[in-house]
């Protein structure tokens, strides 16, 4: 009986953790519908936040591939833990035109979008980049 009132009271704490394989899920649909300029279907991976519709329109990722091209390829770096948004997840992300960035996002408890930084740096993500190099070095 123990063991059962254990696993319901830390249910709900794992129902709201995000693995690598939810981020990279999420992300490769963001790069499907970025690549084939939906930003209808972008917004709509944020499940109702207002503003949102209007911020990814159109003219915004038609802007966005003028400048920065087409994701070419991606990989989940990890989790920033020295940024104050928590669960924000790391993909370094080249792009057609831009070449290689970094890219970060969290995801609700509900499965969609919170943050979402398309272009973004920061000490912690240096620190991932920096033991990505590292580990390939090995």
């Amino acid at each position: 009986m123990k063991k059962l009132s254990l696993v319901l009271l830390f249910a709900p704490i794992v129902a709201f953790c995000q693995s690598q394989k939810d981020y990279e899920r999420t992300f490769t649909r963001f790069v499907e519908f970025y690549n084939k300029k939906q930003a209808d279907s972008i917004a709509h991976m944020w499940f109702g936040e207002d503003g949102i519709e209007s911020m990814w329109n159109s003219e915004l990722v038609a802007k966005l591939h003028t400048d920065y091209g087409k994701l070419q390829s991606y990989s989940y770096l990890g989790i920033d833990k020295e940024d104050p948004n928590s669960g924000l997840a790391v993909f370094k992300t080249k792009f057609s035109k831009a070449g290689w960035k970094t890219t970060s996002f969290t995801i609700e408890s509900n499965g969609s979008l919170g943050t979402f930084r398309f272009i973004t740096s920061s000490d912690g993500i240096d620190k991932l980049l920096k033991e990505e190099k590292q580990k390939g070095k090995k």
